[in-house]
């Protein structure tokens, strides 16, 4: 035997090749069983080959030239070995490989026993000496075609996967098999008598051990924890067994072996007890030194798995878990899709590293969620790619794959239910995840599928019980009133508070059928620059009048489809991202347009099937209180008219009063322009004016047309008129602050008046306007029992009256303007002179 440095090195490789065999064999690996069954079949070959070359080098005996033609085969056989693995690795299926392994047998045959390939070999001054045969070339050669076929295959597969960890482990695999290829060469140079070869497949070696370690090849880490885990604490507890043992029997002195056996056990149980704790110790420091990444998950699991069974807010929750986990294991992004109710699908929940403000939704139909469904197991990235289960995605579902970046999806399962789903993205390291990593992550979502699915009710429950909240006291506002606009308004602020958004507007028809916005509410103060009184832009015309046609409810976008400037202005998408117009519609009776603008960003879908959910319930009580609304403002319009009507009535009763009330109205207008009124006030001035003597329907005729003067019992009559008249309009809602106002209009300043005796500011602003507006119109109309007062005489009463019967600021006002209007402008003149 002649072992030296040459020697040494096929030794390397031996060892080397043997111990990924091990590893192989042991290791509980991600890999498929048949993929890792022809590794081994090619680490076998591997160690043949540096066997017959230790053996050839070493001079073990007198036999070289057969260990030299074992050497030759092991390069045949690991090249037919390494297609083999190929293959599996590919999942190609191959017609011609059986001429491989045809190929294989015939070289064993001409290699071993025939000098066709190998003719001699020797060992001198430890060099190689030897002659091949006239056949070497075209045994050697279909070998080294199959070698670079292999390579071929490798390669292609490398460009076709974006899996990291695959390629990852054909990257090195690549390398490793390449130069086993180009140093072999060698063998057919001078050079070829130095066991170069033998040190590439070494280096091959050194390889493919680096991707079993930097790359997950294998998941070599359980054989090497186990081995540091137990025997470094086996060897340190075995010393201090035979230390104890031998300082005891040092103390004591055993006369026979019974006793030396009672007292050794008695030690041992001693020791195992006193060393289970330092034993205990030792691992956990083992963990953090040299398993800092395992150490560190199993510390984040028993941290999230306490504090998320604490925690019923779904957020919290969510981002607690993603913020631990991405922090721990070093994870480029991941994300939580949970389940928003039956048959709505899986909608975003919570992201971290990913795009801000993505929206994704995943349907119960989606492939992915069936397939975690139906199988309950994690479900690999590489795995979407070569499944064919996974082949019927769409444009739209591949490219939300890509923005999610997942290299794992874990079913979130609460007994056999999906809730939700787990998506991991890639390390930050680029390496792969292990089995181990996986045991984690599922042990993870596991541990806080339950807490998240609790958090998820939770969170539903009390969503459903604000909405209800806010849904009732929107009806009771809504029943409070019968006035249109004050229901238009209360839709518009509960419906903006109610569904979360930035602002809320109601459209209805006018009379040229065009869509006018009546109401609007936002969160901030914008009601102002949102159009309303005003009809709408021609450019979202054709689009609201398609929703009424269609009667469902339409979402646009900001910058979407077809989208335009004019249209985000019509829309005020400067002011939200998102438009939803819903219909407001009773049965058949279309009653107008609900239209939602929301602003903010976020990853869920602003008008998902939830919200529009509560979108159709408000608009269901909105359609419903404008419905009655209207019906009682139609109703109202009945009233009026019949209330002209019976005034008309009075007026053709008592013929000096005709035109009276026309010229009342005339002048308390101006008055009221005078005051500053709102339009809104003038206009219940002007019914005021009209209607004023309403009452004096339920004053006989024989009183009300009598040419003389009243007797006391028919004063007593006659001054009921007033409050006859304001008990006619006090039911009708447009009527009830006119009603008060003809109620006082007999009232006097000085509070001698009738009904009430009301004095100075007790009586109404409008009631004092038409005591004096009242008194000059009859004063200077023709009566039955007299004639007509002259303008200047009518204006003397008025001022002689000041103060007492009437308001002396609204006589002043009234004498101004009817200097203004009145042919007795001079007298007037000359009489406040």
């Amino acid at each position: 035997m002649n072992f030296n440095f040459i020697s040494l090195i096929p030794l390397i490789a031996l060892f080397l090749y043997g111990g990924l065999y091990l590893a192989t064999t042991f290791s509980k690996s991600s890999t498929q069983i048949q993929e890792r069954n022809t590794f081994k079949g090619y680490l076998a070959m591997m160690m043949l080959w540096s066997l017959s070359a230790f053996l050839l080098l070493a001079g073990i005996d007198d036999h070289p030239t057969f260990w030299f033609r074992l050497m030759a085969f092991g390069a045949v056989g690991s090249a037919v070995t390494l297609i083999r693995f190929v293959r599996s690795v590919t999942g190609k299926r191959w017609l011609w490989i059986n001429w491989v392994y045809i190929y294989g047998v015939i070289s064993f045959i001409l290699i071993l026993f025939t000098p066709l390939a190998v003719k001699f070999a020797v060992m001198e001054n430890m060099e190689v000496l030897y002659e091949f045969g006239p056949l070497i070339l075209v045994i050697a050669g279909p070998g080294y075609i199959v070698n670079l076929l292999s390579l071929f295959q490798l390669i292609s597969r490398f460009r076709e996967t974006d899996d990291v960890i695959i390629r990852n482990r054909l990257r090195y695999l690549i390398l490793g098999f390449a130069f086993v290829l180009i140093i072999s060469l060698i063998n057919f140079t001078p050079l070829g008598k130095y066991p170069i070869d033998i040190a590439g497949n070494s280096i091959t070696a050194i390889l493919i051990s680096y991707a079993i370690l930097r790359h997950q090849l294998l998941d070599i880490k359980v054989i090497v924890r186990k081995s540091v885990l137990y025997s470094v604490p086996t060897v340190i507890i075995g010393t201090l067994y035979f230390l104890i043992i031998s300082f005891a029997l040092n103390l004591i002195h055993v006369t026979s072996d019974f006793e030396l056996f009672g007292f050794s056990l008695f030690v041992a149980i001693v020791t195992a007890l006193v060393a289970q704790p330092f034993r205990d110790k030792a691992q956990s420091i083992i963990d953090r030194l040299f398993f800092r990444e395992k150490y560190d998950s199993s510390l984040m699991l028993e941290r999230l798995s306490s504090r998320t069974a604490l925690v019923l807010d779904l957020d919290q929750v969510t981002n607690m878990i993603l913020k631990d986990l991405t922090e721990t294991m070093h994870i480029k992004n991941a994300a939580f899709f949970l389940k928003r109710g039956k048959g709505i699908g899986y909608y975003l929940s919570a992201q971290i590293g990913l795009e801000p403000f993505i929206k994704i939704r995943m349907s119960e139909n989606h492939p992915i969620a069936l397939w975690l469904t139906g199988h309950k197991i994690v479900l690999r990235k590489n795995e979407l790619d070569v499944m064919p289960y996974f082949k019927s995605l769409w444009r739209k579902e591949r490219d939300d794959l890509q923005n999610l970046n997942g290299e794992l999806f874990i079913p979130l399962l609460v007994k056999t239910e999906l809730v939700g789903i787990f998506v991991i993205g890639p390390k930050r390291s680029e390496q792969g995840y292990s089995q181990d990593d996986q045991l984690t992550l599922t042990t993870l979502a596991n541990q806080t599928a339950v807490a998240i699915e609790n958090a998820r009710l939770y969170k539903i429950e009390q969503d459903r019980r604000a909405e209800l909240t806010m849904l009732y006291n929107m009806s009771r506002q809504l029943v409070a009133t019968d006035d249109v606009e004050k229901v238009l308004r209360t839709i518009t602020q509960f419906a903006t508070i109610s569904t979360n958004v930035t602002y809320t507007r109601i459209l209805t028809l006018n009379e040229s059928g065009k869509f006018v916005c009546r109401a609007a509410h936002a969160v901030r103060d914008i009601e102002q620059n949102m159009s309303i009184g005003k009809v709408e832009n021609e450019v979202i015309q054709a689009i609201l009048k398609s929703t009424q046609e269609s009667g469902k409810w339409t979402i646009l976008e900001k910058n979407v489809g077809f989208s335009s400037e004019e249209l985000n202005q019509a829309l005020f998408l400067e002011m939200a991202t998102s438009v939803c117009i819903y219909p407001l519609q009773v049965v058949d009776e279309f009653l107008g347009m609900l239209l939602f603008g929301e602003e903010r960003r976020t990853q869920r879908e602003p008008f998902d099937s939830n919200k529009l959910q509560l979108i159709s319930l408000i608009a269901d009580q909105a359609g419903s209180a404008l419905r009655r609304a209207y019906l009682h403002e139609q109703l109202e319009e009945s009233l009026i008219e019949t209330v002209f009507a019976l005034a008309n009535a009075v007026e053709a009763r008592d013929t000096y009063t005709e035109d009276h009330s026309a010229r009342m109205e005339e002048l308390v207008v101006q008055i009221c322009i005078q005051l500053d009124f709102s339009d809104e006030n003038i206009q219940n001035m002007r019914w005021a004016a009209r209607l004023h003597d309403i009452g004096k329907i339920g004053v006989p005729d024989h009183i009300l047309r009598k040419p003389g003067s009243l007797t006391e019992e028919e004063w007593v009559s006659m001054r009921e008129h007033p409050e006859i008249g304001s008990k006619i309009l006090a039911p009708i809602s447009k009527m009830a602050t006119v009603s008060p106002i003809i109620r006082a209009h007999h009232e006097k300043f000085n509070g001698t008046g009738y009904p009430d005796g009301l004095k100075d500011e007790q009586i109404p602003l409008g009631s004092r306007i038409l005591t004096v507006v009242d008194a000059y119109v009859a004063m200077t109309d023709e009566r039955i029992y007299r004639k007509s007062m002259s303008p200047k005489d009518a204006i003397e009463e008025l001022i002689r009256n000041k103060g007492t019967q009437f308001d002396p600021k609204i006589v002043d006002l009234f004498l101004a303007i009817v200097d203004e209007n009145s042919d007795g402008k001079k007298q007037s003149a000359q009489i406040l002179s």
